[in-house]
């Protein structure tokens, strides 16, 4: 007996399936009963898939678009409904490698305008893909001439890249780019050896109107496998950054998982920086680290100490 079933499938408001039976010239003949599909289930279950099509694959949608999920959630626990300007490149900038050749360490960069140095009072940078989408919150003091702030982040997949900047006077500014990156929270630590855990070091411009702080710690995620053991490495990061100067706190930040290894801040002025300069590091484990930078007067000089949960060195 010669049988052939044939699905045809219009994909639209709904699926139709038609099934036909060609028979040949003899069976159709034929007084004798009809034949009986003898696995009706089997066809049934090829032809599953087709009736639950019904447009582009669902999978390849999400990772092909940004998730906003993340965005409109932090958007509404953060800002909730207050207008955030997205235009005026001008006043603020980000810059971000759109294609990054290590998603471990990609270096990111908010600018400000003349018209905003000065009138900054929080800046929030947000991934909206990674683990843990919040990268750092900065509260500058009132007056702070911040012209610029760098940092190294990691990024997991594909995604938004936001910085959200308050003004003074309660004015958002958010700018965006897409970053095309895989793996930056879950890449293995470093090979490299030396330096002492909380170890801080400064390294400026010769006008001292750009200082980047270098802190040594791992930085550790909580999504990565130790290369040797195999075993998963505990979250160990650097959560609280804090710059003051005679008393005053400049710029006070809390940070998380999505800064790299190894962790930079870079702060840029319209004016040289003043000096000394004091960087106070807190940790997840409760480790505080302390530096100074004594100014170009005194050739980069700093001194460091780390107490609390690791003790005295």
């Amino acid at each position: 007996m010669r049988r052939r079933l044939i699905a045809t499938v219009s994909n639209g408001k709904g699926a139709i399936i038609m099934l036909r039976r060609l028979l040949s010239p003899r069976l159709a003949r034929s007084p004798r009963r009809p034949p009986v599909m003898r696995h009706p289930i089997r066809v049934a279950t090829a032809l599953l898939p087709l009736l639950l099509y019904g447009g582009p694959s669902p999978a390849i949608d999400e990772a092909q678009t940004p998730a906003s999920g993340a965005w409109e959630y932090l958007r509404q626990q953060f800002y909730g409904t207050r207008a955030i300007g997205v235009l005026d490149e001008s006043f603020m900038s980000l810059e971000v490698a759109a294609n990054t050749p290590d998603p471990a360490a990609t270096p990111l960069n908010v600018r400000f305008g003349a018209a905003a140095i000065g009138h900054i009072r929080q800046v929030r940078v947000i991934i909206d893909n990674n683990p843990s989408p919040v990268v750092s919150t900065f509260e500058f003091a009132r007056g702070a001439r911040v012209a610029e702030i760098g940092l190294r982040v990691r990024v997991d997949r594909f995604t938004s890249v936001r910085a959200i900047a308050e003004t003074t006077d309660g004015t958002l500014e958010m700018r965006s780019s897409w970053v095309n990156a895989s793996g930056g929270c879950s890449a293995p630590p470093s090979a490299a050896e030396g330096g002492q855990l909380g170890e801080i070091r400064f390294r400026a411009a010769g006008n001292a109107r750009s200082l980047q702080v270098g802190i040594r710690h791992p930085n550790n995620s909580g999504f990565q496998i130790d290369p040797v053991s195999g075993e998963a490495i505990a979250p160990h990061f650097v959560s609280h950054i804090r710059l003051s100067t005679a008393g005053r706190t400049l710029i006070d930040g809390d940070t998380g998982i999505s800064l790299s290894e190894n962790p930079t801040l870079r702060i840029v002025s319209d004016q040289a920086l003043p000096a000394p300069l004091t960087v106070d590091v807190i940790d997840s484990k409760d480790g505080h680290f302390s530096a100074s930078w004594q100014g170009l007067a005194a050739g980069h000089a700093a001194t460091a100490r780390a107490t609390g949960a690791l003790g005295d060195p």
